[in-house]
């Protein structure tokens, strides 16, 4: 890195992030409920893991700040 970039600013040229999966179950208007992080070796896995928490309540599956996927409720 130069000694002009920012403190604290990744290196982009490194090996990326690891995944860091969470699910957030959320309520009938949307809200969050809670959240639960779930280990998983890549996208397709982890879907199938969140699938799990869908029931009476929607969930969204995130990987940090990036949104996967929204599962609506089973009743």
């Amino acid at each position: 890195m130069s000694s002009d970039t920012p403190i604290g600013f990744a290196d982009l040229n490194k090996s990326p992030v690891p995944p860091r999966y969470h699910v957030l179950i959320l309520d009938r208007r949307g809200q969050v409920l809670r959240m639960e992080r779930i280990e998983s070796g890549g996208d397709d896995e982890v879907v199938e893991r969140a699938l799990r928490f869908v029931d009476g309540q929607a969930i969204e599956l995130w990987d940090g700040v990036r949104f996967i996927e929204h599962f609506p409720p089973v009743d």
